[in-house]
């Protein structure tokens, strides 16, 4: 009995200490796998913020990397237009432009377009921006704008013989101005004067406004005065500027309404090529034209 007694005793107590080990084991695991999931989330973490750092060097190099299209009209001397000898597109405006994309790292492309059909390019998004002498005043929320670069007026041109010599003496006479431009502005701004005139076109480019006078079809041109001083200086002693002007404007980068990311990065960088002096010295290629005395930029 007592034999009996002594093992019903061990039986109970092998099985607490049996218990008690199955206990600590499990308490084990579950640390274990505590552990394990732990890791496994830092894991998780370490590959997010990896990933989320690849996705903003991928992008910081994307938009170094961009094509940034300038819209602009080739026949518009000296702010854009093709240069006879190399065939390439040139002037005041596109080499502010290639600086503007060297400096950051963008691919520039020069797109030529009909000034008509400028709200349409740009508003398709076929263009980045209007960067061809374009008039700020009176279009102020027409678009998102740069800060204004360049002071501009509207002047007559006539030829050098002409007996035009004042406003009033423009009564009776054919006057052209280039089509959706400032000076068509300035001249329906001005029905007084407008309303003298024998005709009053418009035309697609300068340059054929030009050509046209010289065949006699028109009398005077209304025209920016920077487009108007290429011609004198191309065609020394052809043709000659009224003194009084029709008017005073300021010209300014246009970017589509709302893309104020881009026209932030483009002004960013205008603003330091005006502190380093890399704007007055690309306007010095165009004293010619007058351009040193209208700029503004930096001033």
């Amino acid at each position: 009995m007592k034999k009996f007694v002594a093992l019903l005793l061990a039986g109970i107590l092998c099985a607490g200490a049996l218990t008690a080990c199955g206990s600590a084991g499990s308490a084990a695991g579950d640390s274990g796998k505590e552990e394990a999931k732990t890791e496994s989330a830092e894991n998780a973490a370490g590959a997010e913020g990896t990933e989320a750092a690849a996705t903003a060097k991928g992008a910081a190099v994307a938009e170094e990397g961009r094509t940034f299209t300038v819209g602009f009209d080739a026949e518009y001397p000296p702010y854009g237009f093709k240069d006879e000898k190399t065939g390439d597109y040139t002037g005041f405006d596109l080499e502010l432009a290639e600086e503007v994309c060297r400096r950051r790292g963008w691919t520039l492309k020069k797109q030529p377009i009909d000034w008509d059909a400028k709200d349409m390019e740009i508003n398709s998004g076929a263009i980045d921006c209007l960067w061809n002498g374009m008039t700020y005043n009176g279009r102020e929320n027409d678009y998102t704008w740069s800060e204004p670069y360049v002071d501009n007026t509207i002047v007559i041109a006539v030829t050098a013989d002409s007996d035009i010599q004042t406003e009033a003496d423009l009564a009776g006479k054919m006057v052209v101005a280039q089509a959706a431009s400032s000076a068509d502005t300035a001249l329906n701004d001005k029905p007084e004067l407008k309303g003298t005139f024998a005709g009053y076109e418009t035309i697609k480019d300068y340059n054929d406004a030009f050509m046209q006078m010289d065949a006699g079809v028109y009398d005077a041109i209304a025209v920016d005065i920077g487009v108007a001083q290429y011609q004198l200086a191309a065609n020394e002693g052809k043709y000659r500027i009224l003194e009084e002007p029709l008017s005073t404007e300021q010209y300014a980068i246009a970017f589509a309404k709302g893309n104020t990311e881009l026209r932030d990065q483009v002004q960013e960088t205008l603003n330091e090529m005006a502190a380093d002096g890399t704007v007055e010295k690309i306007v010095a290629n165009y004293a010619d034209y007058n351009l040193p005395e209208m700029l503004i930029i930096g001033k």
